[in-house]
């Protein structure tokens, strides 16, 4: 392993917060790890790692050398960045973390068009509804949707603005009736979203103010790909960003209501760790993800 890697290697070890983790994040044995963390002990004459059975920690020296090896890694990959675009590519792992739902329904033609336009990148794609930690599971960028961000040391870029619609299948209305009013909802089946305040309430502003509702039905979710299917069977009513359910919308499978009562749409982000160095590929995937949603 040369030098470049034993500290990648080294600063994913204090990242995962252990050898194993490690290990299994760059596909490497334990031992080749193990033997790696060593070597930079000897290298460096000092421990670096408080190893015991039940955890690890950095010691005085292991925390210096740390940031020493995030330094080099960062000046590094700004160097081969600054050379790659003067010859006009972009190369290099790029680790993107985003939701299911928003992956199939919008980004996947996005992903698949920036690899066309920078063969040299190799995106490695990590689908969760689940927060993720950037820096301890090695995510370069990571996509969100939600109303807004909470306070945090990351860089939030805004990428595009999803509204969100009630709707069900027509079947479904015309057995049950379209409401003509949000209070109304508390007597249909509805299909709340796990993720966020929607599994609580859904809230709306229409012309005579605000109005909250208690969603509470026989199927809910923390995916709304599963929603908007259970929606065209006829389950029930579901509050979800357009673009995830625009085909059955504009193909009659699904039909939506109270044009005249607002929902506070969903902003989707690009997160990342810091400005200060940023790789050119997460730089360039940003500014293509924003030009390409907001065309759309």
């Amino acid at each position: 392993m040369d030098s470049r890697e034993a500290l990648r290697c080294f600063c994913r070890v204090v990242e995962t917060g252990s050898l194993a983790a490690a290990a299994r994040d760059l596909d490497l044995s334990p031992s080749v790890v193990t033997k790696t963390v060593q070597s930079l002990e000897e290298w460096t004459a000092s421990r670096l790692l408080a190893r015991t059975t039940r955890r690890m920690q950095l010691t005085e020296a292991g925390e210096q050398f740390y940031a020493y090896a995030r330094r080099v890694l960062a000046d590094t990959e700004q160097t081969l960045a600054a050379l790659q675009a003067s010859r006009g590519a972009i190369g290099g792992r790029l680790v993107v973390a985003a939701p299911v739902s928003l992956t199939l329904c919008l980004l996947a033609p996005q992903l698949h068009a920036f690899q066309d336009e920078h063969p040299g990148v190799e995106l490695e794609l990590r689908l969760s509804d689940r927060p993720v930690d950037l820096l301890r599971e090695g995510v370069d960028l990571a996509v969100r949707g939600q109303a807004q961000l909470d306070d945090s040391s990351l860089v939030a870029a805004p990428l595009m603005v999803m509204q969100r619609r009630v709707a069900a299948a027509p079947a479904y209305w015309d057995r049950v009736g379209r409401p003509a009013h949000p209070r109304e909802l508390v007597a249909r089946d509805c299909l709340p979203y796990l993720g966020g305040s929607d599994a609580l309430r859904w809230q709306f502003d229409g012309p005579d103010g605000r109005h909250e509702v208690e969603p509470r039905g026989r199927v809910r979710a923390d995916n709304s790909l599963l929603l908007v299917d259970a929606m065209i069977r006829g389950a029930g009513v579901g509050l979800v960003p357009v673009p995830m359910m625009a085909a059955p919308l504009a193909d009659g499978r699904l039909e939506a209501v109270l044009p005249e009562h607002r929902v506070e749409p969903r902003g989707v982000w690009a997160v990342y760790p810091s400005r200060e160095h940023l790789p050119e590929r997460v730089r360039a995937f940003v500014q293509f993800l924003r030009q390409r949603l907001a065309q759309g």
